[in-house]
């Protein structure tokens, strides 16, 4: 076993009988040995396939570099692994999501996004329903894909004319109408990650995301951590099942993902994006429920 900084564990199978009894999620398959009677046993196993010059599997390879290679690959091919995005770049894309719509959703991402950006730089982009958690401002999170497609722009121009400020937290509100959102695919949310990880100065992209199947599941694929808040109740847990399933896991594998579900306590308070609710914002219960959850983490 190898550890790393990206989060995933390389085992070394001598045959194929050991790597089917690993139960790998991905296996890493060198080009002499690439069959494709074999692979396809393989896929009705569930493993996934991903075909690798022989260099890249050398013992003497150091695993960060197998690691970074594997992500490149997997996005070329449109694979979905996680936090394979912001891996390539050394950056962290963390997703916040609700499956049953849990009230204070907005209010959890803005605090964890003010919380980050003591330490890191952090964007916070918010693509939830509209609460009334903003006041209405002239552009938003709908006007930044705008921009994106029109592709004349540098992004790290757009986003330092487009974004508001509370306090060190830069953000963009959601859009007023969702069917502003409409036409937009997961390719959209990848290719707007991408720009922005690699033309901006950002350490930390917050995505605070409705239960969209095709957007969880782009973001899922390229995120470094995705929250998912649940209250306590059997719809809530059904809900839950539902959001595994659209992201194509199974409920053992929750652990060995990039997903936490985070059982919500009752919280009291207020929240908007207000500055004499600052202090409120950093101080109050929610910021006490998500410091002690960044300290287990």
């Amino acid at each position: 076993m190898l550890q790393h900084p990206y989060g995933l564990q390389p085992v070394l199978c001598k045959s194929w009988e050991e790597l089917q009894g690993a139960n790998a999620q991905l296996a890493l398959v060198g080009t002499g040995f690439w069959e494709e009677t074999l692979a396809t046993q393989l896929k009705k196993n569930g493993t996934l396939l991903m075909r690798l010059d022989e260099a890249y599997l050398s013992p003497y390879q150091p695993a960060d570099s197998l690691m970074k290679e594997v992500y490149r690959m997997a996005l070329e091919q449109q694979l979905s692994l996680p936090g394979a995005l912001s891996a390539l770049h050394n950056k962290e894309i963390v997703v916040v999501c609700s499956p049953h719509g849990y009230d204070l959703q907005t209010g959890f991402a803005v605090v964890y996004s003010l919380i980050r950006t003591e330490q890191v730089r952090t964007l916070y982009l918010d693509f939830s329903y509209y609460s009334g958690f903003f006041d209405t401002v002239a552009e938003d999170v709908g006007d930044l894909f705008y921009e994106l497609h029109k592709q004349t722009v540098p992004m790290g121009t757009i986003l330092a004319t487009m974004t508001q400020k509370f306090g060190p937290l830069d953000y963009l509100p959601p859009v007023r109408m969702q069917m502003d959102l409409d036409d937009l695919t997961g390719e959209d949310f990848t290719g707007l990650l991408q720009r922005i990880l690699q033309e901006c100065e950002y350490d930390l992209v917050v995505l605070n995301m409705p239960v969209r199947p095709r957007f969880l599941r782009a973001v899922y694929a390229c995120c470094s951590h995705m929250y998912s808040l649940q209250r306590e109740g059997i719809l809530y847990e059904r809900s839950q099942t539902r959001l595994l399933e659209d992201l194509r896991l199974e409920s053992g594998q929750t652990e060995l993902s990039n997903l936490q579900v985070v059982p919500m306590p009752a919280i009291s308070g207020s929240f908007s994006m207000d500055e004499s609710m600052y202090h409120e914002l950093l101080f109050g219960e929610m910021a006490a429920f998500i410091r002690r959850l960044l300290e287990e983490k």
